[in-house]
């Protein structure tokens, strides 16, 4: 028998959304394990070099661009959560997390530096089938970094600290200089009405959500969805819900939105956009009645840095593509 994707139909189960302030560790713990996020649908996805096996089992994995994301982020968006430590000589890649493990696992738990750099090692991944060659290098690149980290310094107990290596620091300062600095950035994170008064504005909140899904009107199966909202807005004056989500790239700003060679298509970035606005208008449908048919209208902007000088930063309306 023949199944045609004309007989499946996706359904918002309404009652289930949810909107919670979080904490990334919360967001990404087991307790929401079983939800499906718009990175997920990737592993999925032929385009993307996807498959039902990667799907079931996708890989984990972090880069260093994804460390710099996540730490401009944070600075960018959460900056009354986090703190960027100045620079500490801490080693790039994957020598800085092993490092930086080697510190925890003497200092925490009293293990010999020997035995430590080894267990690092394996951990992260760092030549492990050559350990024993590296231990000099890894202890001669090290030390100005935990003789950095011994130095008693203020620490906040309401921020998190983000400890990048020296590299890093200078691309997630150059890049939040950029965003600072442009005004249609800060005036889409910061908006305010015609007298100057601030529109409701929320940064990092998370969403989840049921989807219903029915095969040729019969109850097939449920999918649970989560996203986590860079930042959105909401002018109930103006009936307005503008989505923004921050990117940074390692190419040209201005290539962003090629539909050829920019990250818009090589990343399916409108797919996420689309998805998250999607939640965000049923969450708004709920809450506030919006909706195209009560005058609601809605927007959504990537606010992208490049990740090298001069760190051009640019607000692109996904709407005019």
């Amino acid at each position: 028998m023949r199944v045609k994707l004309s007989d499946f139909k996706i359904v918002p189960v309404m009652d289930s959304i949810k909107r919670l302030d979080i904490s990334d560790e919360e967001y990404f713990s087991s307790k929401y394990s079983n939800y499906i996020s718009n990175s997920r649908l990737k592993y999925i996805n032929p385009k993307e070099d996807g498959s039902p096996e990667l799907y079931m089992h996708p890989p984990r994995f972090t880069t260093q661009s994804l460390k710099i994301g996540s730490a401009l982020h944070g600075m960018l968006l959460q900056p009354d959560s986090f703190t960027l430590l100045p620079k500490m000589n801490r080693p790039t890649a994957k020598l800085g997390d092993v490092v930086e493990r080697v510190y925890v696992l003497e200092r925490r738990d009293g293990m010999d530096r020997i035995d430590a750099i080894k267990q690092a090692c394996n951990e992260i991944g760092y030549y492990v089938n050559q350990i024993d060659r590296k231990i000099p290098m890894i202890i001669e690149k090290g030390t100005p970094f935990w003789n950095a980290l011994d130095v008693p310094r203020w620490k906040s107990e309401k921020k998190e600290e983000i400890l990048l290596s020296d590299a890093d620091h200078d691309v997630v300062t150059g890049c939040l200089e950029s965003c600072y600095n442009n005004k249609a950035i800060m005036e889409k994170l910061h908006p305010t009405d015609i007298f100057g008064d601030p529109i409701e504005s929320y940064n990092e909140i998370a969403f989840f959500i049921d989807f219903l899904v029915t095969y040729k009107g019969r109850k097939c199966c449920t999918l649970k969805f989560k996203k986590k909202a860079d930042n959105y807005t909401v002018d109930v004056i103006d009936k307005k819900i503008v989505l923004n989500d921050v990117k940074t790239t390692g190419k040209a700003c201005r290539w962003f939105m090629n539909e050829q060679f920019g990250s818009l298509v090589h990343y399916h970035y409108y797919r996420q956009l689309a998805l998250y606005l999607w939640v965000l208008q049923l969450y708004c449908s709920n809450k506030y009645g919006a909706n195209k048919n009560t005058g609601w209208t809605s927007e959504c902007n990537f606010l992208v840095v490049q990740t090298f000088p001069d760190y051009e930063s640019q607000c692109y309306k996904l709407n005019d593509y």
